[in-house]
């Protein structure tokens, strides 16, 4: 009996195990990432909706809560390829097709977001539960909710303005922005930026009219206060400017534009001290943005600080390896430190990017002279004097002997 009972468990048991893997069909993985994805526990759930769709290619709404995932996790790519199986199965789906039109927006795909926003200008508002929030990045000092379901017209004329604006169309991004603005005049967020397609359009009266027009709806609008402080910085107004922009930084200190531009008018008075404050704070603000970390190193260079500006023009460059002043500017300052081969070796990289750099080969020269590298610093010379960089007799004999 005992063999028998033995058996039997066992049995039991490969039974129990059958069902319950049985159990684990693609609505199992479904339901166990979809709860994960509530709890923000976004690896999880991306696993889990793997899995999901492992089990079942044609399952829907997985690829929608995968996108939602992905995009938590900051893949915006594989988030977007989520987006176009989702829509091209289900393609009434507002919700979805409003966050693929916000998605290729931030991903600079305009021509295919506008596309999106107008296809939604068609569509009823569909039932969701996802959270939109109306503002600029940065600028939380008008933010508002909203959902895809009880969003009006006026967020998708906006965006479309906004597109119209990337696209360098201003006339027509500044007729969304009107409709948007007709639909609800009380978003600042839509005279600012209907302000900058004016201010690209160089229609700086009807840009100031607007961004005023944004601080009566919204006192503590920085990136209003910002533009106004650039335009009046760009008519000489700097004492003005400044107070402006330092308002800007009281009323959003994360918010890096005004910052970068009072460190840009703090250094034109040679304020060096008070502009790399001000480059500190936005280096700490948007850390990955290279000219951040070029503009840094210029007041580090004119400090004399020539270690940090080396610093910042490495972190510069490996950022963003295709801005030929950047390797320029490191290539000064190794060749203030003495260090001419690798100060060589930057002007050649500024040069392959940029071909017509004059003063990279004039650089580049006077890199090579130093080391001793006459007829390479003569050619250079005779290069940069092609492309509008003139140089002083003395040296010109003293290379070109």
């Amino acid at each position: 009996m005992g063999k028998i009972g033995f058996i039997l468990a066992i049995l039991l048991l490969i039974s129990w195990t059958g069902y319950s893997q049985a159990k684990k069909t693609p609505a199992y993985y479904f339901q166990r990432g979809e709860d994960a994805l509530n709890k923000k526990e976004y690896m999880s759930a991306l696993a889990h909706f793997n899995e999901c769709l492992r089990l079942d290619n044609h399952y829907s709404e997985a690829y929608r809560l995968r996108a939602i995932t992905r995009e938590h996790l900051g893949d915006k790519d594989k988030a977007l390829v989520d987006y176009n199986i989702y829509v091209s199965l289900i393609p009434t789906d507002v919700e979805a097709l409003f966050s693929r039109a916000v998605l290729r927006f931030e991903s600079d795909q305009y021509m295919l977001a506008r596309l999106d926003f107008l296809n939604l200008l068609k569509l009823p508002p569909g039932e969701t539960n996802t959270v939109y929030f109306s503002q600029e990045k940065y600028n939380d000092s008008n933010a508002k909710i909203f959902t895809a379901h009880s969003a009006g017209k006026d967020h998708l004329y906006n965006y479309l303005g906004l597109i119209e604006t990337k696209l360098k169309r201003y006339d027509k991004a500044i007729e969304w922005l009107d409709s948007a603005i007709k639909v609800s005049s009380t978003n600042a967020s839509y005279y600012i930026n209907r302000g900058s397609a004016r201010l690209n359009k160089n229609d700086k009266n009807g840009a100031i009219k607007d961004f005023d027009d944004a601080l009566k709806l919204d006192p503590d609008n920085s990136l209003a206060l910002h533009n106004l402080a650039t335009l009046r910085s760009a008519a000489g107004e700097n004492s003005s400017s400044e107070k402006l922009l330092t308002e800007a930084i009281e009323k959003n200190k994360d918010l890096p534009y005004p910052r970068s531009e009072r460190a840009y008018l703090r250094l034109q008075r040679n304020d060096l001290a008070g502009a790399l404050e001000d480059y500190d704070e936005v280096v700490r603000i948007e850390p990955l943005a290279d000219e951040n970390y070029f503009n840094r190193g210029l007041v580090k260079e004119r400090m004399k600080d020539l270690t940090g500006a080396l610093g910042d023009f490495t972190k510069a460059v490996s950022i963003n390896d295709k801005n030929e002043k950047s390797w320029l500017s490191r290539g000064n300052v190794l060749s203030k430190l003495g260090r001419w081969d690798e100060a060589i070796e930057d002007y050649t990289v500024a040069i392959s990017l940029a071909s017509d750099y004059g003063l990279a080969y004039y650089n580049r020269a006077i890199a090579n002279q130093s080391s001793g590298k006459l007829t390479y610093a003569c050619s250079d010379l005779k290069v940069a004097e092609k492309y509008g960089v003139k140089a002083d007799v003395k040296i010109r004999e003293k290379i070109c002997k």
